[in-house]
């Protein structure tokens, strides 16, 4: 499933990211339709997350284009117990891991065209 360069697709075909060669994992949302706002925070499959450890992923990085606000973090932080777990009820039923918005930097895109899937 996942492989550096590429992009990452989840079981059911939906693209959920890119693997870049800097050892980061880097996924575009809108921050409006998509930040976890129970926690306050951005989720991650906790499944995809094992696997990008896995293949020695050390940052994740989320590019919100409609606020121009790129967040990133460590892994570790998903794995070292700040990460709150959550069971989705909807049709899918797996399983996140929100990382709170306190546990990541951000930074403003530079590039007026943010990409979109």
């Amino acid at each position: 499933m996942l492989g550096e360069g590429k992009v990452v697709k989840f079981k059911n075909g939906k693209k959920i990211g890119v693997i870049c060669k800097d050892k980061t994992f880097r996924t575009f949302k809108t921050e409006k339709r998509h930040l976890f706002r129970i926690y306050n925070g951005w989720s991650i499959n906790e499944e995809i997350v094992k696997e990008l450890k896995d293949i020695g992923i050390e940052w994740i990085e989320v590019q919100a284009y409609d606020t121009k606000i790129i967040y990133r973090t460590k892994l570790a932080n998903f794995l070292g117990g700040l990460a709150i777990h959550y069971r989705n009820p909807k049709k899918e039923k797996d399983f996140q891991l929100v990382l709170p918005l306190r546990f990541w930097q951000r930074f403003p895109m530079k590039n007026k065209r943010a990409k979109k899937w």
